[in-house]
């Protein structure tokens, strides 16, 4: 399993974190794996349980990020699936392909740690840094 890579960055309100990769795919799935951690515990999940594909257009690396994270957000809230392994690959378009190897939510096991209702566009940056890109993203919880 893919551990998270992400730091907690102080917020007045809310829930806000920093990820660094070295290019857009790493990103995403980066940030993912942050916003699962944050709020379930990634030690918590079992991949293998579904199989979520989902195709995502490039338009720039903040809105890719906007989309890939609200696709989770409904994946969990919406179906109870809990992506516990994430794949992110560019597909012949250019745009990026995700797949999603979900845990089913169980609250017997899962502890809910934070409560997100939706990331944000507000404070939500990509910026080319020494390592790659660094995105900062705000949640809404």
């Amino acid at each position: 399993m893919t551990r998270p890579r992400y730091q907690v960055v102080e917020h007045t309100a809310d829930f806000a974190f920093r990820v660094t990769a070295a290019d857009l795919p790493d990103l995403v799935q980066a940030a993912i794996l942050a916003v699962v951690d944050a709020g379930w515990g990634i030690e918590t999940l079992r991949p293998g349980g579904t199989l979520t594909p989902v195709d995502l257009p490039v338009d720039d690396a903040e809105m890719t990020l906007f989309r890939a994270l609200s696709e989770v957000l409904f994946l969990i809230d919406a179906r109870g699936l809990i992506p516990a392994q994430v794949t992110v690959t560019r597909d012949a378009s250019g745009g990026l392909s995700l797949g999603l190897d979900c845990d089913r939510l169980d609250p017997a096991r899962h502890g809910h740690r934070v409560a997100f209702k939706a990331v944000t566009l507000h404070g939500l940056n990509v910026v080319a840094g020494g390592e790659g890109l660094v995105a900062t993203v705000l949640m809404d919880t």
